[in-house]
C-alpha cells in the first residue's frame, strides 16, 4: 500500500486491517472468502463491515467503496 493512502485512511480513523477489508471488498470477495483470507470468523467480518460503513458514513457496500476510491483509500 503506498504511503498517501494509508496517510489518507489513518486520517480518518482507519487502520491497516479495516483498508485490507476495504480492498477485499472492492475485489469482490464475499464475507465467508474474506473472513477465510483473514483468517475470522464470518460474524466478525460482518461485524467489521458494519462499522466501516458507520464508519464512514456510508450507506452500503457500493458506497464504502465508492467512498474509498473517492478519498483515494482506494486506486484505480
Amino acid at each position: 500500500m503506498n504511503q498517501d493512502r494509508r496517510i489518507s485512511a489513518h486520517i480518518m480513523g482507519m487502520d491497516d486491517y479495516e483498508i485490507r477489508m476495504i480492498e477485499l471488498i472492492a475485489d469482490g470477495f464475499t464475507h465467508i472468502e474474506i473472513s477465510e483470507k483473514l483468517n475470522l470468523k464470518t460474524s466478525k467480518v460482518l461485524n467489521l463491515r458494519k462499522n466501516l460503513i458507520s464508519k464512514t458514513r456510508t450507506k452500503n457496500i457500493a458506497s464504502l467503496v465508492s467512498f474509498a476510491y473517492k478519498y483515494g483509500i482506494l486506486k484505480v
